[in-house]
């Protein structure tokens, strides 16, 4: 009995010993540059990860010391600058994801009274548009806010079922948000009946017009890829390999005049 109580307390110093050393680690870079004489500032700080939307609670933040000269523009000093004019505790809403011992910034914080609406992630001369998807054409539910697509339209150019076609109309537009979810650090996967995306005015008239002419789907990028490439179209003949490809060829009308003449014209949509 008495070594079973002899090993516990050891235990408990150890595991003691265990959390000092790690906190002195932790706290040593700015205890090492405030003992070399480093200039350094007080800074409000996230103790915990806050996603797109979350109230900022007084117990989210803390003031901590920092390098002066490393201050991030936008940063707060004070939890009173943070809270300057709000009522209560929880006013101020983080408009993107400010992660655990992250320095909060402005452009992070909305004002008082402010919700955290997809308009503030849409970039000045971008525009926020929403196209239809389903389990297939919106990448099995795989897709999430962040994420970057090209966006694909089939369509009918004439009667004959060969010349059904394929187009990559526009590349590399951004994910704003999954049906109602704009939540950038959301990690699990959802089908979705709507997908939003970044888009400029013209890509954006382009889209609109696009969904009216023929079913859209989107081709998830890799993350690191962000350059346009070449593409051609595909056409329903092209998918036989027997078959020499040959060029997608427009629809024809015949026009007969009353001298009897008759006359071959392409028509281009």
């Amino acid at each position: 009995m008495r070594r079973s109580v002899l090993s516990l307390v050891i235990g408990f110093v150890i595991a003691g010993a265990a959390v000092f050393l790690m906190l002195n680690y932790l706290q040593a870079p700015r205890a090492s540059q405030a003992a070399a004489g480093v200039p350094m500032a007080a800074i409000v700080v996230a103790t915990q990860d806050m996603a797109f939307g979350t109230p900022i609670r007084k117990d989210f933040l803390e003031v901590v010391q920092w390098p002066q000269t490393s201050i991030p523009e936008g940063a707060f000093g004070t939890l009173d600058d943070i809270y300057s004019g709000a009522t209560k505790d929880g006013d101020r809403i983080a408009l993107r994801l400010i992660g655990k011992g992250e320095p909060v910034l402005k452009a992070k914080v909305s004002g008082f009274g402010e919700r955290a609406t997809l308009s503030r992630r849409v970039s000045s001369d971008k525009r926020a548009v929403s196209i239809r998807v389903n389990d297939v054409t919106g990448v099995a539910g795989f897709l999430q806010p962040g994420d970057r697509v090209d966006v694909m339209l089939t369509r009918q150019l004439g009667n004959e079922r060969e010349n059904q076609a394929t187009d990559v109309i526009l590349q590399n537009l951004t994910v704003l948000g999954i049906d109602q979810l704009s939540d950038d650090d959301h990690d699990k996967p959802v089908v979705a009946r709507t997908a939003t995306v970044e888009a400029t005015p013209e890509e954006a008239q382009k889209l609109a017009l696009a969904q009216e002419l023929g079913s859209l789907s989107l081709a998830l990028r890799n993350a690191e890829s962000v350059e346009k490439v070449s593409t051609s179209r595909i056409a329903a003949r092209d998918l036989t390999a027997a078959r020499e490809k040959t060029p997608l060829q427009p629809p024809t009308v015949r026009i007969r005049y009353q001298d009897g003449s008759v006359v071959t014209r392409e028509v281009h949509p």
